[in-house]
Parts: C-alpha cells; structure tokens; sequence
C-alpha cells in the first residue's frame, strides 16, 4: 500500500507531501535510484522513454511520458545530492511550457518508520507562486497519487 498526503500552503511557492509506503526505506530508495526501476512507477506507471537517467551527485535525468491519449510529455531535471537510503535534492521541469525555465527544485527525505513502512517527505519549491499554482491546476496531485500507487504496486510485487 501507498498512501500520498499534499499540502500547498497559502501564499507560497512551496508544495509540501508525505508518502507513506509500505516497504523498506532501502527498497524505496532503490526504486527512486535505480533507472529499471524508476522507469516502472514514476510516470503514473505508463511507458516512458528514458533519455537520460545518471542519478548521482550532478547527474541529470530527461524522460517522455508515454500517456494513454496517445500524448507524449517530457520532463528534465538535474541532481544536486544523492544521499544513499537518506534524501534526494533535484530539478524539476516540465518541457511541454511555451518557454524553459518554469523549474521546481525539490527535495525527497526518506525516513524509515519501521521494518516495512517509509515515508517519503517532499518539499518542492517553485521559482514563483504562480508557477506553484500553476502547477497544482495542472493537475498534479492526481498524476503524483498515480505514479505513487504505481510505486506501492511495484515494491508489492518486490515483497
């Protein structure tokens, strides 16, 4: 099971969740890590291209969502810290936007709650609050709860 809590605070740039997933923190960590693997959960489960996926201190990843309308959308980000079992600190870019430069950088700590539960505490940070809100229209936290459920599926299978 995966479970996704999301908070966007008024009058900020932030958008804050939790996930809490049953399954080892070193499981989850290697699910976010681990190119085969990320390539099973993160696009809501649908087939991804991987373009790029060097995840390790100032590695960068690039991947297309292959969505079931028949749309692709692409995403590029770059690593700025990858603490093994502990927290990833990235970039995140949507590149379908008229211009470049709409970028969230994000920060995932992993905190292990027991043998067989991980929470997964997310902080995302916009340039500007209109790129938060404008990502949050977009309907964001549905496609997140998509790729997280996705995500508890794998490690499920994994157990």
């Amino acid at each position: 099971m995966a479970d996704l809590k999301v908070t966007v605070p008024e009058n900020s740039q932030n958008i804050l969740g939790i996930v809490t997933i049953d399954a080892s923190l070193e499981k989850v960590f290697e699910a976010y890590v681990k190119e085969e693997l990320f390539a099973q959960w993160w696009c809501r489960g649908n087939p991804m291209k991987v373009y790029r996926f060097d995840c390790r201190d100032g590695g960068s990843w690039h991947i297309a969502e292959q969505s079931e309308d028949g749309n692709e959308y692409e995403f590029t980000g770059c690593f700025h810290e990858v603490a093994q079992n502990q927290r990833i600190v990235q970039t995140f870019e949507f590149l379908g936007m008229p211009e470049r430069g709409h970028v969230m950088l994000e920060k995932a700590e992993f905190v292990s709650i027991n043998d067989r539960t991980t929470e997964i505490r997310t902080h995302s940070t916009a340039m500007n609050q209109e790129d938060r809100d404008g990502m949050v229209a977009s309907g964001m936290e549905s496609g997140w709860r998509q790729s997280v459920e996705a995500l508890g599926k794998l490690l499920e299978s994994d157990n």
